[in-house]
Order: C-alpha cells, then sequence, then structure tokens
C-alpha cells in the first residue's frame, strides 16, 4: 500500500492545527489509521516521528515570529508549548541560541 499520499495530507492537517493542543492519537486518527500503524509508518516515509516533526515545525514558526520581534514567552504558548522554559530548551536544543535573541537585528 501507497501511504505516501495519506503521509502528505497528514503534513498538510499538522501545518493547519500546529496552534492546537494535537497529540500523536488525534493524527492517526485524522489519517484513519491506529497509533501504532500510523506512527511507524510516518516514521518510514519522513525518517522522524510524528511528533519530533510536529515540534521541529512549531520550532519552525516560532522563530519566525520571534524574528518579527514577537516576545518568546507568547510564541512559546500560541506555538502550543506548555512552559517558556521547555520552550527555550527546544528552541536552544533545534537553533543553537536562545529564544530571546533578536534575529536579523
Amino acid at each position: 500500500m501507497d501511504y505516501k499520499n495519506y503521509i502528505e495530507k497528514t503534513k498538510i492537517y499538522i501545518d493547519e492545527h500546529l496552534s492546537e493542543n494535537i497529540d500523536a492519537e488525534k493524527i492517526a486518527s485524522n489519517a484513519g489509521y491506529s497509533l501504532y500503524h500510523f506512527c511507524r509508518v510516518f516514521k518510514e516515509y519522513t525518517g522522524e516521528s510524528l511528533m519530533t516533526y510536529v515540534r521541529k515545525k512549531r520550532l519552525d514558526i516560532a522563530r519566525e515570529e520571534i524574528e518579527k520581534g514577537r516576545a518568546a514567552t507568547d510564541v512559546a504558548m500560541e506555538c502550543g508549548f506548555e512552559t517558556s522554559s521547555g520552550f527555550a530548551r527546544a528552541y536552544m536544543r533545534k537553533f543553537g541560541e536562545r529564544p530571546t535573541k533578536r534575529m536579523h537585528a
């Protein structure tokens, strides 16, 4: 079975729901598959776990907003992070700098 179409539709769904409290079960259900099966297929096709993909997408959006001058704490909450400290750690791991640093200033 070719899952590529399902994976692409899922990526669109994720993009449209990034600011919401989406989890792997909700995403798999939207795709019409069991959690275990969908997570396995997603990783096979993308090379990363489903929630790693979601976190990276959220961080990319957060970086864009911070570059526009928005406050990191506001952006963290809007991008679905539960705490600003958790957001700061994830941001630092991905981008190698603190989220409060102004980009292109």
